[in-house]
């Protein structure tokens, strides 16, 4: 199983996905479900997996506006982990508009290490 959802979803509440995966981990365990189920919340993008960053980083630079590329194909990541037996990682690199960043399985968030903003390898998940 693979849920997504994304931070700014207006449609299906983010806390009421964490508070029901969070609920399955709780009754089944954290080991079960990892056997099962990924869990990735995507910042800042709507219900349809699309939507522009911010444009204030962490440190409260002013940045350039972009749109947030929906490359994120949830359907192929299910399709291998069933057909082919390749389970995906808790930690998945989305690329699209230029950017790598990385999309960590709840409870794993991902934290800046230092390096290029806009590329996966500048951070780790952590949270788990």
């Amino acid at each position: 199983m693979i849920l997504t959802i994304g931070t700014n979803d207006t449609l299906a509440s983010p806390g009421a996905q964490l508070d029901f995966y969070q609920s399955v981990i709780d009754t089944m365990g954290r080991e079960a479900v990892d056997g099962f189920a990924r869990f990735f919340v995507i910042p800042q993008v709507g219900h349809g997996l699309s939507g522009t960053n911010y444009p204030v980083e962490g440190d409260g630079r002013m940045i350039e506006a972009r749109p947030i590329s929906n490359d994120y194909d949830p359907l192929a990541v299910l399709r291998s982990w069933v057909e082919d037996k390749q389970v995906p990682g808790m930690a998945l690199e989305v690329t699209g508009g230029g950017r790598s960043l990385p999309l960590c399985s709840y409870p794993a968030y991902p934290r800046y290490e230092g390096g290029a903003r806009d590329s996966a390898s500048s951070y780790t998940c952590v949270g788990r």
